[in-house]
């Protein structure tokens, strides 16, 4: 408020100064400008030149502020677009996020050429496509998604990459995937991806070489890859059974680290496996191995059936089980069987009988009729075969039969 009254006072006091000057000292201005004189009061001069500055400041000002407003037009016309461009961007991504393909689709073309990530929209859309059955327009928008800017490669590939595995196209995925390896061989998405593809094509030997890049680098969970280590040592031993390379059944076996070796499930697998291809002597052993510390009875009906180990000693360590574990129905039957292969014919009968006391198993009944028919027990030997037959097929329902029994054979 101080400073408003000191330039009004300011302006008073000049305006009574300028009249008295004027009247005080009248004087005049001449210009000489070739042969032309021009004279006028210096007052009307100075006026004159005050006012030609003051208007030559407003043309300016009027210049200045019209340039402004085309800027800020053009700007406001340019940069609205690109806000459009970034809402739609924002809008596409949510609706690619919900899964709304079409609208994803839509607004993420719409916005791509003013985007300032053109790559984001069309990954986004090429996957929209693909999930709407386009599948040569996703091909055609992943190529403009690499045209789009440098350092592409990487994550077109991994697009096209889940796209062909989601398609089951698994040797297309590992060769796009093998490209981009070379560009970041140690990028997590990239050995996920190839982990899948090997997973579901059954390349078990690649995915074992694959181990231990995933182990550093593919962010998995130590139970993940425990899990999936394990998957791969199963199905390569049972591949080398079903083709009956029993040198490979073994390479493989060595191949394994020492804690594999301790593994149950994996070492009763490689028994099994060996008993495939006809190493039961090797197959003993790590039979032996596992039911010394723990009790299976499916390794130990398995232990039975090996015809090609010492029969007299598998018949002691089997006994030894017997007084450790006790009575059971597998035990007895797998003695039964090494009693036939050490030719003791009446001990054999009374495991098979004293098993089916324990249990009811069609397998020992077939063993111990087949065991009565050798020694001419024929009727006996039928009369199992029938409860046996009874045994493997699943409860019959309750129907009428005749009260009489006639025989089936005559």
């Amino acid at each position: 408020m101080k400073r408003i009254l000191f330039f009004i006072l300011a302006f008073l006091l000049f305006g009574a100064f300028v009249p008295e000057m004027i009247r005080s000292h009248p004087g005049y201005l001449l210009l000489a400008i070739g042969g032309k004189r021009i004279e006028m009061n210096l007052w009307v001069a100075i006026g004159a030149l005050v006012l030609g500055l003051l208007l030559l400041f407003v043309v300016i000002w009027l210049i200045r502020s019209l340039l402004r407003g085309i800027e800020g037009g053009v700007s406001r016309i340019r940069f609205g677009r690109n806000r459009v461009a970034r809402r739609r961007l924002t809008n596409g991504l949510v609706e690619f996020m919900e899964g709304n393909w079409a609208r994803a689709r839509r607004q993420l073309l719409k916005s791509a050429p003013r985007s300032d990530a053109p790559l984001i929209n069309y990954l986004a859309a090429a996957r929209s496509a693909f999930e709407l059955g386009y599948r040569d327009e996703a091909n055609e928008l992943l190529a403009k998604a690499e045209a789009s800017g440098e350092d592409t490669q990487l994550a077109v590939a991994l697009s096209q990459a889940r796209m062909q595995l989601i398609e089951k196209h698994y040797e297309q995925c590992i060769a796009s995937l093998q490209r981009a390896k070379q560009v970041e061989p140690k990028h997590p998405a990239l050995l996920q991806l190839l982990k899948d593809a090997y997973y579901h094509l059954g390349d078990w030997n690649s995915l074992r070489k694959l181990l231990p890049e995933l182990e550093k680098h593919a962010n998995m969970s130590q139970e993940q890859l425990e899990q999936l280590e394990r998957e791969i040592y199963q199905h390569q031993l049972v591949d080398a059974a079903e083709r009956a390379e029993a040198d490979k059944l073994n390479q493989i076996w060595r191949g394994l680290g020492g804690r594999w070796h301790r593994n149950m499930e994996l070492r009763c697998l490689f028994a099994a496996q060996l008993h495939r291809v006809g190493d039961d002597v090797e197959a003993e052993k790590h039979l032996r191995w596992v039911i010394n510390r723990e009790w299976l009875p499916d390794m130990t009906r398995l232990y039975g059936c090996l015809t090609e180990a010492n029969p007299s000693m598998q018949l002691t360590v089997a006994e030894g089980w017997l007084k450790e574990y006790g009575d059971s129905g597998e035990l007895l039957t797998c003695i039964g069987r090494l009693y036939l292969r050490n030719e003791l014919w009446g001990k054999a009968r009374q495991c098979f009988e004293k098993s089916l006391q324990l249990r009811s198993d069609p397998t020992t009944f077939a063993e111990l009729a087949r065991l009565l028919r050798a020694l001419g027990e024929t009727e006996e030997a039928a009369e199992l075969c029938r409860e046996g037959l009874i045994q493997a097929v699943a409860k019959l329902p309750e129907l009428p039969l005749p009260a009489g029994r006639t025989p089936l054979l005559t």
